[in-house]
């Protein structure tokens, strides 16, 4: 009976993040902006989609898309870069995100091993945090390609700019520098 309370508590506590809204769309002006879950079924999709051609281990990968904003259910969407300019102390951040995922996770049967994920995605010290920090900047661009059907462009030279100096693996700069391209050529 524990446990069957324990994951109705922790799933719905998870699925808040729908209700969580991405704060620079927001700040831009974009009509309905996706929510961070949005952000996150994007990026663990990009993952999928490409995960094998990276050279990592795409479980790992994945898992780790999965949970890497969860700790937003309680800080919400913090954002810490605009652009190249870092906008808030990285440390606090850190320190409010890291307590937000070990409330969540607490009594998890594998607590650990999400803990531990979301560690290892922030601390960006092996190959899959290094490539999903990517990948979810990637996401962000396609977001942002996107958005400007809804607000002026240049509102969101920011987030193009963001995307740009995070990501070098060398076929997410070809996906990145495709969409880049889409962007000039796109009309309104």
């Amino acid at each position: 009976m524990f446990i069957m309370r324990y994951l109705i508590g922790l799933f719905s506590e998870i699925v808040k993040l729908k209700r969580v809204k991405r704060t620079g769309w927001a700040r831009e002006g974009v009509p309905d902006s996706e929510s961070v879950a949005d952000h996150g079924f994007g990026t663990a999709m990009l993952c999928c989609l490409i995960g094998e051609k990276l050279a990592v281990n795409k479980e790992k990968l994945l898992k780790m898309a999965l949970i890497h904003d969860l700790a937003e259910i309680e800080t919400g969407d913090i954002v810490s870069q605009r652009g190249t300019k870092i906008t808030c102390s990285l440390k606090d951040k850190f320190k409010k995100e890291k307590a937000g995922m070990v409330r969540l996770f607490s009594k998890a049967q594998h607590s650990g091993e999400y803990v531990k994920l979301w560690l290892e995605f922030e601390e960006q010290k092996t190959r899959e945090a290094i490539i999903l920090k990517q990948i979810d900047k990637l996401e962000m661009a396609f977001q942002a390609l996107d958005y400007e059907n809804d607000v002026e462009p240049s509102k969101l030279n920011e987030f193009w700019e963001d995307a740009g100096t995070t990501i070098k693996e060398p076929f997410l700069i070809e996906l990145f520098n495709e969409l880049e391209k889409r962007r000039k050529n796109y009309k309104k």
